[in-house]
This record gives C-alpha cells, structure tokens and sequence, in this order.
C-alpha cells in the first residue's frame, strides 16, 4: 500500500534514529552510555505522586474529561502563571490542557496553517516545528540560530513576502537543543514584528523552570500587547519529571486557544482527570525541590563543561535547560563525530544536523546521568583521543 505524500516528506524521527543506534551497539556487545534523548533520569516530584495514588482511585475520574481540562486544572494553571510571570489569564478562554506539549504543538499547524502557508521556525529547532508544518501542507521557512547572535534568530532577515505569507513564528527559550536564552527585550521585538505581519507567535516554555546561576525565563506574555499575538506551551515533563504523564496546558490570546481547543475536540479527548489533579499539586509544591534539581543539573553542567574545557572546548556556562551544544571538532561533520563518539568512546550524543540545516557542525549533550557517568564520558573521551582542536 502507497502512504500518503505528506508522510514520504517527513525525514527519520531523530530520536528514534538515535534508539537504533544504541540498540545496534549494544548487540556487539558495547556498554553504551546515552546522552541522547532530554528524558530526566529522576523519579516524577514524590507529592505528584502521592496525588496520584489518591486520584486514581476516585470513581468520578474514570470518565471522559472536559476537552479544555478540568476546571480545577485550570484554574490552577492560570495561578501558577500569575505567581511565576505577573501574567493574569481567564481560565474559562485563555487557559487549555493538554497531552503534553508535543501533541499541542503538533495541532496549533491544523488549526491555522493552509497548503502554501508558510511558517517561520528556529533552524536547529525542536524537529516536531517542521514536521507538523509539512502535515499541515504548509511550508517552513527557518530562521537560522548562528552563534554569533547568541542564538537568537533575526527577524530583520525573514524576507518581506515570505513574512506576509507566513501564519505561525515559533520560538523556543530556553532553547533546545543550544541551551540559549532570551530576554523581554527580544519578545518585545518578536511581538511586534507578530503584529505587523498578522503572524500567530507560539512560544514553546518547555524549560521555563529549569535555569542556573540564579536566571529566571521570563514569559512573551508578559510584554505589553503580546496577548494579542500570542500563545505558550507549558510541558510538565522536564520540570516536574513527568515525560510519560503527558500533560501540560498552553495559554494566552483567546482566539488561538479557542482555535487549537476545537482541533483537539476532533482528535482527542482530554487528558485523564486523575493525571489533571496530579498535574494540579505539581503548581504548587515547594519551590525548594525546583531548586534541589537544578542544583543537580548545575553540578553536571559543571561536571561536563569543566571536563570538556580540559579537551578543548571554549565553553561559556549555561544558563538554561539540561542540554549542551558543541561545535564538532575542525574538519569534521556532526555525523562523523558522533559516529566517532559511538564507535570509540561507546558514547551517544546527537548531531546538530538532526535539528537543521543550522546545526550542521555542531552536537548535543544531555545531562540526563548522574556527576559519575558524565565524569566516566570524559574519560572514555581522553582515552580516544577525541579532542576539540
């Protein structure tokens, strides 16, 4: 049987690329350490828990949920924004649950993009900004993340008629895969630009708790006249530890939620309400545990980036999320260093290319093991001789 065309354009899921690599190697026999895939390698927030024990045993949760989550759920959510950014939400229209992030992001494409639309995504980008966009029979423009403007795309270089055809902007801070950050400043830019084009902006917030050294993501929604323009997705996975609960909600302009709410009536039904109120005391449990991960994720930042700088790398520290991003050695491409690092180190690691055209000559790490296994990365890579030169 023929498949459809739009799924002939979509390439290899990176990840799943990445899963059949590491089975390969393991079946020669290799003890293989992945530092692949942004899943955290800690339990789910022990009161999430505990919530959920409880919630999964109520009788009223066993039925259909409210396509647009819970009434609690939300009104929860819309707090928790109010608490974190200042940003007040109605939680009736500008507030809706999700299946994680992923699925949301997915369907915003079918709710505004029409064949020979255009949209505007970050190159190297979360691969799902481009993919939906070919589902959706639309055509993604990148807009490049070069280094040199710390990673930040500018928007003075999205050609005018490209920008007149164009219905979505994604934007993604803190950043996957760079790590990057971006301040209200940028938003500010964004948002304009957003309205001068008549662009939906959707910012994805899937690390927005997980900074160092004191640094807190601000929210575009808290620039003035963003929630005209815009909507954000809040994931649960990386912040509470919930990658396999599939949750999370996106907020802001009303007209983009109601949109993306009637996609998701047609294709889903909701997330399990015993999730939702699991999902509900993660808003609320004692900042001191957000703090106790990141410290943990700064000490095998620092782990890393320390161990690397001693092969090399000129490394600033990072600000933001569990991922580093390296330049590959000179005269090498991303799939030559990471096979390198498969084939000697027995180390896993992406290349910048699986994100984009943009991320050619680079590679990913994710601090997704503890201090030892990193400390025992570094090692496996001095005694390969692999160095940054």
């Amino acid at each position: 049987m023929k498949v459809s065309e739009r799924l002939e354009k979509i390439p290899p899921y990176l990840f799943a690329e990445i899963d059949r690599k590491i089975a390969e190697a393991k079946a020669k026999g290799f003890d293989i350490i992945s530092l692949g895939i942004g899943d955290p390698d800690t339990p789910t927030l022990a009161p999430v828990v505990e919530e959920m024990h409880k919630a999964i045993d109520n009788p009223k949760n066993h039925d259909y949920p409210p396509y647009n989550g819970t009434e609690k759920f939300r009104k929860a959510a819309c707090d928790w924004m109010q608490r974190r950014f200042g940003v007040e939400l109605n939680p009736d229209t500008e507030m809706l649950a999700n299946i994680g992030s992923k699925e949301a992001i997915a369907h915003i494409f079918f709710a505004f993009v029409d064949k020979g639309d255009y949209t505007l995504v970050p190159d190297p980008g979360y691969p799902v900004y481009k993919n939906a966009t070919i589902f959706a029979g639309g055509i993604p423009y990148s807009m490049p993340l070069k280094e040199e403007n710390g990673f930040l795309p500018d928007f003075d270089r999205i050609p005018e008629d490209i920008a007149r055809k164009s219905k979505l902007m994604f934007l993604n801070y803190p950043n996957n895969p760079t790590g990057a950050v971006a301040d209200l400043d940028f938003y500010k830019k964004a948002v304009d630009f957003c309205k001068k084009y008549d662009i939906l902006l959707c910012s994805d917030m899937a690390y927005s708790e997980m900074t160092f050294d004191g640094y807190k993501a601000p929210s575009v929604l808290q620039v003035e006249g963003a929630m005209d323009v815009a909507i954000e997705f809040y994931s649960h996975s990386k912040s509470y530890n919930m990658t396999g609960w599939r949750v999370g909600f996106v907020c802001g302009n009303k007209d983009a939620v109601k949109a993306l709410g009637t996609i998701k009536n047609n294709i889903d039904s909701g997330t399990f309400k015993a999730i939702q109120d699991a999902a509900t005391v993660a808003f609320s449990v004692d900042n001191s545990i957000i703090e106790n991960l990141n410290k943990m994720y700064q000490e095998r930042r620092d782990v890393a980036e320390n161990g690397l700088r001693e092969l090399g790398w000129n490394i600033k520290p990072s600000k933001a999320t569990f991922y580093l991003w390296l330049p590959v050695p000179k005269g090498m491409t991303s799939e030559e260093f990471v096979t390198l690092m498969l084939e000697k180190a027995h180390v896993v690691v992406p290349p910048g290319n699986g994100y984009g055209q943009y991320g050619e000559g680079y590679f990913r790490i994710a601090l997704t093991k503890d201090a030892q296994t990193i400390k025992e990365c570094i090692r496996r890579m001095k005694e390969a001789g692999i160095r940054y030169n």
